[in-house]
């Protein structure tokens, strides 16, 4: 229990004119790119140039955007405090960006480009059938919302217990202001208002961490103090997948996680098609790696430098209530003085929530459009929608799913830390699934649409009960108190904790408000150690269920000879739909059936009797060409100098 006591800060928690001026700068730039796009393509707009900025998106905007979508105001209040309170090691999480980005470029990527389509999940049609890419569709559709109503409400709860800035005026400006320029601009303006809010971010980091810095007394005095509260501990290699931080957790289950943001996630695909060709594709993609780094290592800095701050006179819970609230306080208590600085790290956790949910919306235009909308329009009339009627649904459409993410921040405070626990554990919870859809397109082609279904959805039950067990069992937070003396400053207070506890706050994809790592009355038994497990480990559990049950049930329905496309002998893969990583390893096993190819012995040169003569000789594959929607597969055969041609088999699409 603890006795809560309202002490005087000792920060300048008003804004000067000049960080208001800062501040209503920024957001009047972002919107003023809207308008400048939506007025520039006013003529020549239609839905591939509003949803996919025309396919000629130019490297820097594409890159700075990447970088952007998913590099929140979540992140940038959370991961310094998670560091605050246990360590540095969340670092070796950017080790994991040298697994997931090459394997993403080569083996993922080029799939999802060359078969030229909007949505990713049009892909999953193409591969398996259109009730999985309708399932797809929606599940994405749930996870991004909810994900982005955490994404608005989050900084206006720290903003609002800190700096006074009201939850109501927060959540209405970031959602207006993004909504209103992704509605009317589209992808260009996204992409490049991103572009412009990712320099925003690093400079309103930059200007914290050196204020900051100096404020503490030096580089050397920041490490010096993290090394004594053991916070550069980062060589812990417990194997347990229970540990929720060790090597091995943030670098291979950093690498699953973060595939369910570039390589099943659409608004990351949307970016990559968005460019003029693949070469630029994977290279704003590899751009990733230096900047994941650097931005992470800022951010990890920033947590040590709270820690030499205040690591011995914390100011949680007894002068700000939340530990993700330490950021604003920090900015507040340090550069509160310097003014216009305070109004530049606002813009900066206020531009990184415009960035988020202007993909977001973005993304979800295209999906309702592409997946849902054209396809029953195209049902009902028999005809296709026309180009220009399609631009203005597509705007109206974003207006509305940005509306939506507004009123859904707005209930966000009412339901406590509840929903903010289960919204931010979403993409634990769907992410995973999502990338067990494209694994199972991508590397299983004996995986069949009944098997896709199936297993999707026992991944989608398992990996919902995982998290909201994981949230339900979770224990209360330990008693503390707090000083009797009302007049009490951040100077003179120490909070008293019981010794088992460490307290985690928000990550980048993963939200623990309080998460005890140690519960001294009794070891956990049972499905509480299973409800342990580390949520770094969420979307890997949720690609194996996926990919086992879809085996065992595309396996069964081929032993039934039933027609499911996909994994049965009546109707193969298309070679286009696979990634080319399972293709060079197939292309390992150098074998071949008569039977299965079908040969049709057509020779060039004459028999004695007239009649067509098979003759051994080497075969080899020529290549494939496709019109109308078929494509043909030609097998010659070369023997003295002499070409046959043994196979020519047509296949519609």
């Amino acid at each position: 229990m603890y006795t809560e006591i309202p002490l005087k800060m000792k920060t300048n928690d008003t804004f000067h004119i000049i960080d208001y001026i800062i501040f209503i700068l920024t957001l009047l730039i972002s919107t003023a790119i809207g308008i400048f796009y939506a007025w520039k393509d006013k003529k020549c707009q239609n839905t591939t140039d509003f949803l996919l900025g025309g396919r000629k998106m130019h490297l820097f905007p594409v890159t700075l955007s990447l970088m952007a979508s998913f590099l929140s105001s979540v992140s940038v209040l959370g991961v310094p405090t998670e560091i605050f309170y246990n360590g540095a090691i969340y670092w070796i999480g950017t080790f994991s960006a040298f697994l997931f980005i090459p394997f993403t470029v080569h083996c993922i990527l080029p799939v999802l480009y060359e078969v030229g389509l909007a949505s990713a999940f049009e892909y999953l049609e193409m591969r398996f059938n259109k009730l999985v890419r309708i399932i797809g569709c929606l599940v994405f559709q749930l996870q991004m919302i909810l994900y982005m109503a955490v994404v608005l409400y989050a900084p206006a709860l720290a903003l609002n217990q800190v700096m006074g800035i009201d939850m109501l005026v927060s959540i209405l400006v970031i959602g207006l202001v993004c909504t209103f320029y992704t509605a009317i601009g589209g992808l260009k303006a996204v992409m490049w208002t991103d572009a412009f809010q990712m320099i925003i971010v690093f400079a309103g980091l930059l200007t914290l961490i050196i204020k900051a810095t100096i404020e503490v007394g030096g580089i050397a005095t920041v490490f010096e103090r993290a090394s004594a509260g053991g916070k550069l501990e980062i060589d812990n290699f417990d194997p347990s997948p229970m540990v929720r931080h060790t090597v091995w957790t943030l670098i291979l289950g950093g690498f699953m996680t973060a595939l369910t943001v570039y390589g099943g996630n659409q608004a990351m695909v949307q970016r990559y098609v968005s460019m003029k060709n693949l070469r630029g594709a994977q290279t704003a993609l590899y751009l990733q790696l230096p900047a994941s780094i650097v931005f992470t290592s800022l951010l990890v800095y920033t947590g040590l430098v709270l820690f030499a701050k205040y690591g011995d006179q914390n100011p949680v819970p007894c002068i700000i209530p939340k530990g993700d609230q330490l950021i604003p306080y920090l900015v507040m208590d340090v550069l509160g003085n310097a003014y216009g600085v305070p109004g530049l790290f606002v813009a900066c956790i206020f531009s990184a929530s415009l960035s988020t949910v202007s993909s977001g919306v973005n993304a979800l235009a295209l999906v309702f459009m592409t997946d849902i909308f054209k396809p029953i329009y195209k049902k009902i009339t028999q005809t296709e929608v026309n180009e220009s009627r399609a631009t203005v649904y597509s705007k109206v459409v974003a207006l509305l799913y940005g509306l939506l993410t507004i009123g859904l921040a707005f209930l966000s405070q009412y339901f406590g830390t509840l929903i903010l626990q289960i919204s931010l554990s979403i993409f634990g919870m769907v992410g995973g699934p999502l990338l067990a859809l494209f694994v199972m397109a991508l590397f299983f082609p004996c995986i069949n649409s009944l098997g896709a279904t199936i297993g999707m959805i026992c991944s989608l039950i398992f990996s919902f009960w995982l998290a909201i067990g994981t949230i339900a069992s979770r224990p209360s937070p330990p008693p503390y108190s707090c000083p009797v003396d009302t007049n009490a400053t951040l100077t003179n207070f120490t909070t008293h904790w019981t010794t088992n506890y460490t307290i985690s706050t928000t990550t980048a994809l993963y939200n623990s408000t309080i998460d005890i790592k140690n519960v001294a009355a009794a070891e956990k038994t049972g499905l509480q150690t299973f409800y342990s497990i580390s949520y770094l480990w969420y979307s890997t559990l949720a690609v194996l269920v996926a990919v086992s049950v879809a085996l065992l049930v595309s396996c069964f329905s081929e032993w039934r000879k039933t027609k499911f496309r996909g994994g049965t002998k009546k109707k193969p893969v298309d070679r286009r739909l696979l990634s080319p990583l399972y293709l060079k390893i197939a292309s390992l096993a150098n074998t071949y059936s008569a039977t299965d190819l079908e040969m049709q012995i057509m020779t060039t040169g004459d028999s004695k009797d007239g009649s067509e003569e098979k003759i051994n000789g080497t075969i080899k594959e020529n290549g494939s060409h496709a019109e109308n929607g078929e494509k043909a597969t030609i097998i010659e055969r070369i023997q003295n100098g002499e070409k046959t041609v043994i196979l020519e088999r047509s296949e519609h699409l």
